[in-house]
């Protein structure tokens, strides 16, 4: 009776480690069918990402007698490569927009530094007109005093000529011919007088002609 009770308690034992090696192995082999899979999808993941896709077949696993293939759905191929063109566009119109920022600025800058320049051209011929303009009036004014003073010397010349002729004459003259004398010296006076106060009317006339003629030179280099 004890031989068979000891028979029967081995049977048992023998039995529950059996089952529990099964489990274990069975537990094994689907811990490995995960790590495979996971191993596939990460690999198509970055085949999506490049371009390619392909089906992921799962390896035997040599206690499994049976082969085991497993296909991902393609959705996962599909969002990697969107996901992946996204981010190329979005490189693509980061580096279009520095581009275009670059060329707008070196435009700007070629800009100003022309307007700068133009500025700088229209001071320098105004500059250059208005000292010609300065230099030619001061040449006609020294001109105009150089002329006043030789009219004013013949005229001292002429007086003094005549007044030695007059007393020359009176010597000779009657009255009533020196009151003629007389009067005629006054006519020539009185016209001398009224032909240098025309000189002065041209003389002003032809200095607002020439400030007529620097502020329309001025005018011109403003537009």
């Amino acid at each position: 009776m004890k031989k068979i009770l000891g028979l029967i308690a081995i049977m048992t034992l023998a039995s529950s480690q059996i089952s529990f090696s099964a489990k274990s192995d069975t537990d094994a082999a689907v811990q490995r069918l995960v790590k495979v899979a996971k191993q596939r999808q990460a690999q198509k993941a970055r085949n999506a990402a490049r371009g390619v896709s392909e089906d992921v077949t799962v390896v035997p696993v040599e206690e499994i007698e049976e082969v085991t293939t497993t296909t991902f759905s393609p959705d996962l191929n599909e969002a990697a490569r969107q996901k992946a063109e996204e981010a190329r566009e979005a490189a693509r119109q980061k580096a279009e927009e520095a581009r275009e920022a670059a060329r707008q600025k070196a435009e700007e800058a070629r800009e100003a530094a022309r307007q700068k320049a133009e500025e700088a051209k229209i001071q320098a011929a105004i500059k250059a007109a208005e000292e010609k303009e300065a230099a030619r009036q001061k040449a006609e004014e020294a001109k105009i005093q150089a002329e006043a003073k030789a009219a004013k010397a013949r005229e001292a010349a002429q007086k003094k000529a005549e007044a030695k002729k007059l007393r020359a004459q009176r010597k000779n003259m009657s009255e009533s011919k020196m009151m003629d004398v007389e009067i005629q010296r006054i006519k020539s006076r009185v016209e001398k007088i009224n032909d240098n106060i025309e000189k002065y009317h041209k003389t002003n006339e032809m200095l607002d002609q020439m400030e007529q003629r620097l502020d329309n030179i001025q005018n011109k280099m403003n537009y």
